[in-house]
């Protein structure tokens, strides 16, 4: 009796091992499977994800007041990109500190494809340049999308000053070198740098009234007081229609759509006066790449829509070449340039 249930135990064992093992294997099937199941749900989530993407509003943020040209860009920026990606796009004026506050909001924001920013690389360059580099940067905490347009700055001149091209004021003013001054949109902008680059070009002198913006500047130009300025082509145009200014040249690098008669300053001979002033669509560092393509897709929807182009144009602005891959290597060169320039013109601030 007691060898019988010895074997028998021996052999309840060995079922008992066969049985574990063959639920061990099943189980490890179980897992792979589950496993497999799991990844696969993941992978097919993701893709969903990519796909729907906007699948709520997106915010575009710039650093300019209501009611202005880049504030006019950006709200048909917004009504254009929201009809393509299918989602609202809110535009946020968020002004102030030489541009700092609305570029800090957007670098700071979720890099998420969600928030956009409008930048004005010339603006920007110019005030690190100034002002040093700064906590928030384009080149540091912006990915580039592409860019959207620029406004290129003109040379204009009072009409009864009695000059109708660069050629009649240069002689003019190295005529009477210490009697004429300039208008600015403020010391330390663009327009004060171009004027600078003018003067070191051409050998001309003329000293700066720097204003606030160009409605104070251009008012001063119209009744004399100022022999030039460099003004944005919005400002400037309607006086040039009603005869109180004359548009003597444009700062880009071919002439303008809505001022196919006025020629650039390469072709006056005048050099490094190709300010295209381009405003850009960045979003926060680290936003995922095909958030990013899909942005530099719909721009591309955007910049070819007849109706963006005519609202766009009538601002002065002109559709960018510029693209998202091309826009880097071009911020640097801009930052580079400017700094360059602050240093030789012994710009100052009085800051």
């Amino acid at each position: 009796m007691h060898r019988k249930r010895r074997h028998t135990n021996t052999r309840e064992t060995t079922m008992h091992a066969h049985a574990f093992q063959a639920f061990r294997s099943t189980t490890r099937r179980w897992r792979h499977a589950l496993a497999g199941l799991l990844a696969t749900t993941t992978l097919c989530a993701a893709s969903a994800a990519a796909a729907a993407y906007p699948d709520r509003s997106l915010q575009l943020i710039l650093s300019f007041p209501p009611g202005g040209a880049t504030d006019v860009l950006a709200r048909e920026l917004g009504l254009k990109l929201g009809a393509v990606l299918g989602q609202s796009v809110v535009v946020v004026n968020r002004p102030g500190a030489g541009g700092l506050i609305g570029m800090q909001s957007a670098a700071r924001s979720e890099a998420d494809g969600y928030t956009l920013y409008i930048s004005s690389v010339m603006s920007n360059s110019i005030y690190e340049a100034l002002n040093g580099k700064q906590q928030i940067s384009l080149d540091g905490d912006f990915d580039a999308v592409d860019g959207i347009a620029s406004a290129p700055h003109i040379l204009v001149a009072p009409t009864q000053l009695g000059v109708r091209d660069m050629a009649g004021l240069v002689q003019l003013l190295k005529a009477s070198p210490d009697k004429y001054n300039y208008a600015s949109m403020g010391a330390g902008t663009l327009s004060n740098l171009e004027a600078e680059i003018f003067k070191e070009q051409t050998g001309v002198q003329a000293l700066q009234i720097p204003y606030k913006g160009s409605s104070q500047a251009i008012p001063e130009v119209i009744n004399g007081s100022s022999a030039f300025m460099f003004d944005s082509v919005t400002s400037s145009l309607p006086h040039k229609d009603a005869g109180r200014i004359a548009i003597l040249g444009v700062a880009s690098a071919k002439r303008l759509s809505v001022l196919p008669d006025v020629p650039t300053f390469k072709e006056l001979g005048v050099q490094g006066l190709e300010a295209e002033n381009l405003f850009a669509l960045m979003v926060p560092k680290g936003t995922p790449p095909d958030r990013i393509a899909a942005l530099a897709q719909a721009m591309d929807k955007v910049q070819q829509d007849a109706a963006f182009r005519k609202a766009i144009g009538a601002q002065g602005f002109e559709i960018s070449e510029i693209s998202g891959t091309a826009l880097p290597q071009f911020i640097l060169d801009q930052q580079r340039f400017w700094k360059d320039k602050v240093r030789t013109l012994n710009i100052n601030t009085g800051k």
